[in-house]
């Protein structure tokens, strides 16, 4: 290329070669060299150990390999509770439409409420919720224990002492694999569609 032609002609060549290296990093990502989630590590994910309705005891870093989804609730709950366990009963089909479910991917919730959610309690709601107990885990312990776990994953609640419910944060949070959190659902955000869709992403990651 001769000094002449590149005085005259440096900028574009110059945008041509800057946008060679563009499309091709934007290749890159869109045909998968890049298998990073929309989604980055937010930390890891608290451990803790607590029982499940079959009597069996569930250590969040003991569930390496299986992406989780984590919500805190009660049984009583007249409000938020409800539907958000009816949308993980969602997921829970669309993950077993895709064969995830169980194996890959599993649901816990951690009832905020323990001395009054008793195992036979938790079972009831679990089958309210037409809850297969293979993958999801309805999981109660200690009153001082449960709120220091739901306070290591930024989860608040307090209870009414007129009425006995309880005002709580109303959030599902994703784990992976590698027992690190990914992303919090609120609001619109709790949508089974969705959910399953990121939990099928980092599966497939």
């Amino acid at each position: 290329m001769s000094g002449a032609f590149w005085r005259k002609h440096w900028y574009k060549v110059t945008m041509i070669a800057v946008s060679v290296v563009l499309l091709g990093a934007i290749g890159y990502v869109y045909f998968g060299g890049d298998k990073e989630p929309p989604f980055p590590q937010q930390g890891p994910a608290a451990p803790f150990t607590l029982t499940d309705t079959q009597g069996q005891q569930v250590m969040m870093e003991a569930t390496t390999g299986q992406v989780k989804l984590l919500y805190f609730f009660f049984a009583n709950c007249p409000d938020v509770c409800p539907p958000t366990s009816h949308m993980l009963s969602r997921v829970q089909d669309r993950l077993k439409e895709k064969g995830a479910f169980g194996e890959k991917a599993q649901i816990f919730q951690v009832t905020i409420d323990p001395e009054r959610d008793t195992v036979d309690n938790l079972n009831i709601y679990a089958s309210n919720m037409n809850a297969d107990l293979s993958g999801w885990r309805f999981l109660r312990g200690g009153v001082e224990e449960t709120f220091s776990i739901a306070e290591d994953y930024g989860i608040y609640y307090q209870e009414d002492e007129e009425t006995g419910f309880f005002m709580h944060s109303n959030t599902v949070i994703l784990i992976d694999e590698n027992n690190q959190i990914r992303k919090r659902y609120n609001g619109d955000d709790l949508n089974d569609e969705l959910v399953a869709d990121d939990i099928m992403k980092l599966i497939n990651s």
